[in-house]
This record gives structure tokens, sequence and C-alpha cells, in this order.
């Protein structure tokens, strides 16, 4: 009989599994608490459940946990870890120092289908979706690699689209915001999107976390350059949706700008940027190209970039320019997925 990832399922869908076996409901409270706060690895070491609920636990499920199959440290101490599925797949998870706290960056998909000619990842394709699971194990195999640290943030801007796996990347937040499971606060959790508009629409009625959409480009003939998937979704139909956010939300966006030197740099962009977003409040991640095998652009000229963002910044719109965190390592925006392809050869 092949069991069930126990770490697939959030807190409602145990309790109602467990029900259907007879269990009592208050046992899911207690698998999470075991699960996401004491770490356990085995359902011998949930002591406070009977023997035999324990035995019928591991009849049904298994705790499945990823191994960590490279881990590149940086200069300025940003972790690349490489993690190795059950199929031979590989994926890519990035630690990053932020003071006395870390941020991680966890994938949600092998590879990603959109295609975004500036990206490792979407250049080399797309070869599944990531289970709930193997969301939570990429969090939980870097705790048990350093447990001192403290992962403050979570943000799911890793390999893959999240929106193109939108009920799995759900499940996941479900389960590290749950008070008897991580208990992160939503506002610690970012989802980033190319401008999936449909699941946009859904994220502003169905979460709390925050969403940085990944535009990259103020003009559509530069977007559709870049990112194939603005000649379905246009930026007219992504700041549709973001104004709609800002009505029910009542708080900023986040933007995220990969610069591109000819491309997208030139101050008629930003000009154009204003305009688009003069309806609402939001602020601007500007990221300078990081190179990499898979694309000839190239970063822009340093006046440009702080062009671009002094245009912003008078404009009255929060503008950082985003330093590269793990270049030298392939850690960067843009680098994962280069290290070992989807079959699982070098």
């Amino acid at each position: 009989m092949t069991k069930t990832d126990i770490k697939s399922l959030t807190m409602e869908d145990l309790g109602q599994v467990l029900g259907e076996l007879g269990m009592p409901a208050y046992s899911a409270k207690q698998i999470f608490t075991w699960l996401y706060k004491k770490h356990a690895s085995d359902f011998e070491q949930m002591t406070n459940i009977s023997k035999s609920s324990r035995r019928l636990l591991s009849e049904q499920f298994e705790i499945s946990t990823l191994k960590i199959l490279s881990k590149k440290v940086s200069q300025d101490n940003t972790t690349k870890y490489q993690f190795l599925l059950d199929d031979g797949c590989t994926i890519e998870s990035v630690l990053i120092p932020m003071g006395r706290w870390h941020t991680l960056c966890v994938s949600t998909q092998v590879g990603c289908a959109l295609g975004c000619r500036f990206c490792l990842t979407g250049i080399k394709g797309f070869k599944r979706q990531l289970g709930v699971s193997e969301m939570i194990n990429q969090l939980e195999g870097v705790r048990s690699d350093c447990p001192e640290t403290p992962v403050s943030h979570i943000v799911f801007m890793g390999m893959g689209e999240p929106f193109a796996n939108y009920d799995n990347v759900m499940k996941a937040i479900d389960i590290l915001t749950s008070e008897h499971g991580y208990q992160y606060s939503a506002h610690r959790i970012t989802v980033s999107t190319a401008g999936l508009v449909p699941q946009i629409k859904r994220f502003i009625n169905e979460s709390k976390a925050h969403l940085a959409v990944s535009l990259n480009a103020a003009y559509d003939d530069a977007r559709s350059l870049l990112m194939p998937v603005n000649n379905t979704y246009s930026i007219k139909d992504i700041m549709d949706a973001v104004k709609d956010y800002h009505r029910k939300r009542k708080g900023w966006i986040t933007f995220e700008y990969v610069m591109i030197k000819g491309i997208n740099d030139g101050i008629g962009h930003a000009i154009q940027f204003v305009k688009l977003t003069r309806d609402f409040p939001c602020k601007v991640n500007l990221i300078p190209f990081n190179r990499h095998w898979g694309a000839d652009y190239e970063k822009p000229d340093e006046e440009h970039i702080h062009a671009f963002q002094e245009y912003l910044l008078n404009h009255n719109i929060t503008c950082m320019i985003r330093t590269a965190r793990g270049e030298e390592i392939e850690a960067a925006c843009g680098q994962l997925g280069g290290v070992k392809n989807f079959e699982g050869g070098d």
C-alpha cells in the first residue's frame, strides 16, 4: 500500500483523514505540533499520542524529508542548497542573511514553463510541479542543516512560477502560518508572480501573504520580448488586477524589475512606469541583470540604473536597487537551476 505523505496535508485535511480512520479531531493539532514545532521524524516520537494510534499513523502515512545534494556558501554568506527529490529531479533554495535574520527563497516547480528569457530556470524548461511537502521540506532541510539560524521570512521566488502551482503553494502557506505549524505571520511571507492574472485575483481574496509582481518592463513590446506570458496577460491586465489588490488590502504592491542593458533600462521606461502606477502606492526592487550561461544579456551601466531609480524616487515611488546576493555561486535572481539537469544527470 502506498502511504500518504503526511506533510502534504493541511491541518484541516489531516483532521478529516484522521476522522475517517477513527482518531479524535484534536490529534491533528498534536501531530502538527510534533512535525513543525518539534520536528519529529518518526511517529514513535509523538509520545502524547497512544501507541495504537501511532501504529495506525505509521501504517497510513510517511514523514518525508529532502536530501541535501550540495551546499554552496558565497562571500556574503548567502547559501544555496540543492535538494534531491525522490524521482531524481533536483531543486534549489537560497538562504539569504539579512542582519540577524534570514530569508529563505523557496522553489515551487522543477523548472518553469513561462520561458522568461533572462531567467535560467525558464530557459531550461519545465519538468513538473512540486508537492506541498517538497516546498515545506526546503525549510525543514535548511533548519536541520543549520538549526541555530533563524529563518524569519519566506519568499516563494525560487525555481518556478508559484501561481502556476497555486493550490499547492496555498496549502504550503497554510502550514507555514498555522498556529500549530510553523506559526509564521502572513506578513513575513511573499509570493512572486510573473503576472498570472486569474491567480492574482484569487490570491487577493484567499491569502494575507504579500504579493510581488515581476514586471521587468513598462511597455508591452519590451515585456513580451522578455516574458512571453505578457502575450496572454498584458501590462494593463496586470495593473487592473493590482488596483484591485490595493483596494482590498489598503497597502502597497511590490514590483520586481530586472534591468537589462538596452532593453528596459532607459528613462522612457521609468517615465511610463510612473504613469502605470499613479493610482496606487508601490515599491520597486530594481535588480540589475545577473549574468549566466543561458542568456547573452548584459547588466546596465551604473548611471542608467541610478538615473532610473532617481526618476522613480522623485515621483514618490519607493525604489531600491537590490544588491546581488550569492552571484558567484549562481544563487542570485535568475540564476537558479543551472547546476544539474532535471533528469538527475550531471
